[in-house]
C-alpha cells in the first residue's frame, strides 16, 4: 500500500463539466445563529439535492421546501396567507448568513378549498474553497399581518474528493489451470464513484473495474481474477474518483507484481442460481430471466451464461442466447415468451472450471 500526494507528484488530472451557480453571496445578517429547527406550522420539511465541495467549478445545490397552509379563505375566495419567503444559508464556523434563492408562493388556485401545503424550490452555491460539514439553511416565512418566522434545517455537505490510500494483492501468483483472485481496495474521501484500471507495464494486458462502497462511506473495493494468460511482471493500479460532473485521476495509486506459479490441473466448481420475474404472463408481454453465477463461493465475474428453454410437451432444450455476468456475478435477460415453456441457465465448462446447470422455471403464457 502506498500513500499518494497527488498535488506534489502531478498525478492528478481534472475532468469537469459545467455547473450553473444561481445563488448570490450577499450577507442577510451578522447575528449569531439560533438553534436550527423547523417551525412546523410554516415549514414541515426541506429536501436537498446532493451537496459536496467541488474540485474546481462551483456547484448549485437545489432544495425543495414544504410550506404549510399557504392560502386562506377571504370573502369567499382564496388569497395568499404566506406573503413572502426569504432564504439564506450559513457555513460551518460562520456567524453571518448568505443569501440563497427561493421561489415564492404561486397565486391561489381557482377553488374555495385551500391546499394543506405547497412545494417551493430554491438553491444555494458551494465553491471549491468552502468547508464541508453541517451547513444550515434558513427560511423566513411571512404571513399576512404577522412577523416573519424562521425555519432552519441542517444539510450535510460532503468533503472534496481526495485520495487517501489503495492496495492490490501483491504478488499475484498465476498458475496454469487456475484462476487467482486479485483484490483491489481504496480509501477515497467525498467520491460518489470510483473506477480502477489495472495494467501491465510490460505488455498490453489491462483490466477495468468499477469499485463498490465498503462498510465505510470512504472505502471502496472490488475483486477480479487473473489466469496464467496474463502478462507477468510489474503492473500499475490507476484510480479515477468522481463526484457530480467532475472527476480526478490518480495515475499511480499502487503497483504490484504478477508472477508465474507451479502448474496444476485442479479445476474450480461452479454453480448458478436462476429465477424468472413472473411465472404467468400475457402473450406479448416481457419477463426477465435473471440469476447469479458463482465460482466456488465467490461471484463469477464476467462469465458468459447460456440461457435455454424447453417448450411444454417436448423433451429437448433449445439454446436462446448468451448473457454476461457483471462484477457481482449477476446476469439478466428480458424476453417475450410466445408459448408455455421451461427456462434455465447454464455455465459452460472451461479448462479451469466445471460446468453448472440451474434448476428449471416454468412460465405459463396466457
Amino acid at each position: 500500500m502506498r500513500l499518494l500526494l497527488a498535488a506534489a507528484t502531478g498525478a492528478v488530472v481534472f475532468a469537469s463539466g459545467t455547473a450553473t451557480a444561481l445563488a448570490t453571496q450577499s450577507a442577510l445578517s451578522k447575528t449569531a445563529a439560533a438553534a436550527c429547527a423547523l417551525t412546523t406550522t410554516d415549514v414541515s420539511d426541506i429536501k436537498f439535492e446532493e451537496a459536496y465541495v467541488p474540485l474546481k467549478d462551483d456547484i448549485t445545490v437545489g432544495f425543495e421546501a414544504t410550506i404549510k397552509a399557504p392560502y386562506k379563505l377571504a370573502n369567499g375566495a382564496l388569497v395568499k396567507d404566506v406573503t413572502g419567503i426569504k432564504a439564506d444559508f450559513q457555513r460551518p464556523g460562520e456567524t453571518g448568513w448568505n443569501e440563497a434563492i427561493v421561489a415564492q408562493i404561486d397565486n391561489p388556485p381557482a377553488t374555495t378549498t385551500p391546499p394543506a401545503e405547497v412545494k417551493v424550490k430554491g438553491n444555494f452555491k458551494i465553491t471549491k474553497d468552502n468547508k464541508d460539514g453541517k451547513w444550515q439553511l434558513r427560511l423566513a416565512v411571512t404571513r399576512d399581518g404577522a412577523a416573519a418566522k424562521d425555519s432552519c434545517q441542517e444539510v450535510a455537505v460532503d468533503p472534496q474528493v481526495k485520495y487517501v490510500s489503495s492496495a492490490v494483492t501483491d504478488p499475484v501468483v498465476v498458475t496454469p489451470g487456475q484462476d487467482t483472485r486479485v483484490a483491489v481496495k481504496a480509501t477515497v474521501l467525498g467520491a460518489s464513484s470510483v473506477s480502477a484500471r489495472l495494467f501491465s507495464n510490460d505488455g498490453n494486458d489491462s483490466v477495468d473495474l468499477t469499485l463498490e462502497k465498503g462498510n465505510s462511506a470512504n472505502t471502496w473495493y472490488q475483486d477480479t481474477w487473473f489466469d496464467s494468460d496474463f502478462t507477468t511482471g510489474n503492473w500499475t493500479l490507476e484510480l479515477t474518483a468522481g463526484r457530480g460532473k467532475e472527476s480526478v485521476k490518480y495515475e499511480r495509486a499502487d503497483t504490484f507484481y504478477v508472477q508465474a506459479g507451479k502448474s496444476s490441473t485442479k479445476k474450480s466448481k461452479t454453480k448458478v442460481a436462476f429465477d424468472v420475474s413472473a411465472n404467468k404472463v400475457k402473450k406479448g408481454k416481457s419477463i426477465r430471466l435473471f440469476g447469479t453465477a458463482y465460482r466456488g463461493s465467490s461471484a463469477y465475474s464476467g462469465k458468459m451464461v447460456e440461457l435455454y428453454y424447453k417448450k411444454k410437451g417436448t423433451s429437448s432444450w433449445k439454446f436462446l442466447s448468451f448473457t454476461k455476468a457483471n462484477a457481482k456475478g449477476k446476469f439478466s435477460k428480458t424476453v417475450k415468451p410466445k408459448f408455455d415453456a421451461y427456462w434455465r441457465a447454464r455455465l459452460p465448462a472451461t479448462s479451469k472450471t466445471y460446468a453448472a446447470t440451474s434448476g428449471a422455471e416454468f412460465v405459463d403464457v396466457r
